[in-house]
């Protein structure tokens, strides 16, 4: 069984649509509004709601789903409070609750998630997805409330593969998803989720990037050395 969050998202459509025509899978498909999708809870798939910024609905849910339908094998965490195009000027624009529903859903929410899956049935051996972004490892522009949270999400996921190396963590870093106006490609993110879910890796950590060798090259040594030149040492006296 695998458990998709953010199922009637623009992605989580298409996320959902694969994993349906999936053989040998069932997903659980989560949304805020069960109208926006064009399914029924059936003998191919399940539906359910989740206010996923209310802690209680994410643990009443993910009991429901255990209880109805067993173990969870995988989960996704898709669902995501995202950007606003051509916003700017976080300091004296964003609303305060926006920023208290982007780290509710990007962040905390997807960390319940994970408990949940964890934390009843088999403990070893399951996988774990999140949708996050590259810009959530470097920081970039604008989007202040978006990119913290992610990268709330992305060193929360390093922790946990530390701590249970015996399930499969993949903190999937994309760009702006392809959906009809240019970016990655959907359907090579879903060949790639797949293969994850189908045929889990032993490694307990990776970080997935959908860029070109040399672009995901110089992606990560601009990384490391804008890191080091803000980087300052100073001498510290120990007791």
């Amino acid at each position: 069984m695998v458990v998709l969050t953010g199922a009637g998202g623009r992605f989580g459509r298409i996320l959902a649509e694969r994993l349906i025509a999936e053989p040998g899978l069932y997903p659980v498909l989560l949304t805020s509004d069960p109208d926006k999708l064009p399914y029924e809870t059936g003998a191919a798939q399940a539906i359910y709601r989740v206010t996923l910024n209310d802690p209680l609905s994410v643990r009443d849910v993910f009991g429901r789903i255990h209880d109805a339908h067993g173990d969870v094998d995988a989960l996704i965490n898709n669902a995501a409070v995202i950007t606003l195009p051509g916003f700017e000027d976080f300091v004296h624009k964003v609303q305060d609750t926006r920023v208290m529903e982007s780290f509710a859903v990007n962040a905390a929410a997807a960390l319940l998630c994970i408990k949940y899956t964890l934390g009843r049935g088999r403990q070893h051996g399951k996988t774990i997805i999140n949708i996050l972004a590259g810009r959530a490892l470097t920081g970039h522009q604008r989007h202040v409330e978006y990119y913290a949270s992610k990268a709330g999400l992305y060193n929360a996921t390093r922790t946990l593969a530390h701590d249970y190396p015996q399930h499969v963590f993949r903190n999937v870093m994309s760009g702006r998803i392809d959906l009809g106006d240019r970016g990655d490609n959907p359907e090579s993110m879903w060949a790639y989720i797949r293969q994850v879910i189908l045929n889990p890796q032993a490694e307990a950590y990776r970080e997935v990037y959908f860029r070109p060798r040399g672009e995901y090259l110089w992606h990560l040594l601009r990384y490391y050395w804008q890191h080091f030149r803000c980087c300052e040492r100073r001498p510290v006296e120990r007791n």
